[in-house]
């Protein structure tokens, strides 16, 4: 994860399409986070706290999809963690 840089978050900023009260990316861009049980600041779904946004590019940072996750994060986020990751980028 981070292979092609960290960006200011200001350019991760696509809603996210089924829950539009969360950003989920960009044109090449990652919102990551970090799939951990934390205390909370950031208001998580799973626990999960946001690393950032991060750069992406055709040979993805981030190489499993989860497509019937996509611009749902409470559903990629429990996907996520069932498969075992550690990561997940929206």
């Amino acid at each position: 994860m981070g292979k092609y840089g960290k960006r200011p978050d200001s350019e991760c900023n696509m809603r996210c399409k089924h829950d539009n009260s969360r950003w989920c990316g960009g044109g090449w861009r990652n919102n990551v986070f970090k799939l951990v049980v934390t205390k909370k600041s950031y208001q998580a779904i799973y626990g999960e706290s946001s690393e950032g946004c991060y750069k992406d590019a055709g040979r993805r940072d981030l190489p499993n999809l989860i497509r019937a996750g996509y611009g749902n994060p409470s559903k990629c986020f429990k996907m996520a963690m069932d498969a075992g990751y550690q990561y997940v980028g929206m």
